[in-house]
C-alpha cells in the first residue's frame, strides 16, 4: 500500500500515513450504507406463457388426424402446460420457478386452451357434421349399454356427440374441457419444473487428478 497524499509505503494494517498523517483510503473500504438497495426481480409474467401453451394443446386437440384416442389428447394438454413451464423459465433464466410457479402457469393454460378449443370446435362440428351423423347411431348404442349414466347425462352426451350447435353443448364442452386441461396442463407444468430443478441442481463433473 501506498499513501495517496505523499507516496509513502504503509503497511496493511496502517490507517494514517506514518509520513504526512494522512488517512489511509483503502480501495475495498467502500462505505456499505450508502449503496442503494437491491432493486426486487422484476415479476413473472404468467400469461404470454399460458396463451402459446393454451393455444397449442387446443390447436393440436381440435385435429382429429392428430387427435386420435383420449390417451393422445391427454399428451397433447401435457406438453401445453410443459411449454408454458418452459416458456415462464425462459423469462428470467437465473431464476429457480417453484412447484407452485409451474402449476399455476399450466392451469392457465389449461383455461386458455378449454376457450380455444371451444372456439375451433364451432366450425369443425358444422364441418363434420355428416361425419357425425353417419356415427350417430353407434353412439347412441355405446350410451345405451351403459345403465350407470343418468338419463340427463346420457342426454346432454348425445347432443355434445352430435352436429348440434347450442349453448347448452357448447358450455358443456367448454366445462368439461376446462376440467381436464387445467388439471393435467397443471401436472405436465409441474413435471417440466421438476425436471429443470433436476438438471439445475445436477453436479458438475470434476476430472480426477493423476
Amino acid at each position: 500500500m501506498q499513501c495517496n497524499q505523499c507516496g509513502a509505503d504503509l503497511p496493511e494494517e496502517a490507517r494514517f500515513c506514518l509520513q504526512c498523517g494522512s488517512p489511509v483510503q483503502r480501495p475495498d473500504s467502500e462505505d456499505l450504507t450508502t449503496k442503494p438497495p437491491d432493486a426486487p426481480p422484476p415479476e413473472l409474467d404468467f400469461i404470454r406463457p399460458a396463451l402459446a401453451g393454451g393455444t397449442a394443446l387446443a390447436a393440436l386437440s381440435s385435429i382429429p388426424v392428430v387427435n386420435v384416442g383420449n390417451c393422445l389428447c391427454c399428451m397433447w394438454v401435457l406438453g401445453g402446460g410443459g411449454l408454458a413451464a418452459y416458456m415462464l423459465s425462459q423469462q428470467q433464466p437465473g431464476r429457480r420457478l417453484t412447484y407452485g410457479d409451474g402449476a399455476f402457469v399450466g392451469v392457465l393454460s389449461g383455461l386458455f386452451g378449454a376457450i380455444v378449443y371451444t372456439i375451433l370446435s364451432i366450425p369443425i362440428k358444422i364441418i363434420t357434421a355428416p361425419l357425425l351423423r353417419s356415427q350417430q347411431e353407434q353412439l347412441e348404442q355405446m350410451l345405451r349399454n351403459m345403465p350407470e349414466l343418468e338419463e340427463w347425462m346420457r342426454d346432454l352426451l348425445m347432443r355434445t356427440l352430435s352436429a348440434e350447435v347450442s349453448i347448452a353443448t357448447v358450455l358443456f364442452t367448454f366445462i368439461s374441457n376446462l376440467i381436464m386441461y387445467a388439471l393435467f396442463a397443471m401436472i405436465g407444468g409441474i413435471v417440466l419444473v421438476a425436471i429443470l430443478q433436476k438438471r439445475g441442481a445436477r453436479p458438475v463433473s470434476q476430472t480426477p487428478l493423476r
